[in-house]
């Protein structure tokens, strides 16, 4: 593995992380070429709105240590 690739991801912000590991992930699938697009479609549009003020992220961490 390249270690400079995985040093230069871990810096990236938790949410564009995120991102990329449902990316790679979906590379691995054997979907059709027309249901992977159209998740990346709709990746890409969460980004875009999370980016425009349009929609928030939760936080993992306090969502799961709610009492």
């Amino acid at each position: 593995m390249d270690n400079v690739l995985l040093e230069k991801a871990l810096e990236m912000p938790p949410n564009e992380r995120v991102v990329l590991a449902e990316l790679i992930l979906s590379s691995l699938d054997y979907e059709e070429d027309v249901i992977r697009q159209s998740w990346i479609a709709e990746v890409n549009n969460r980004i875009k709105a999370v980016n425009e003020g349009k929609s928030k992220l939760l936080d993992f961490e306090s969502l799961y240590n709610e009492d």
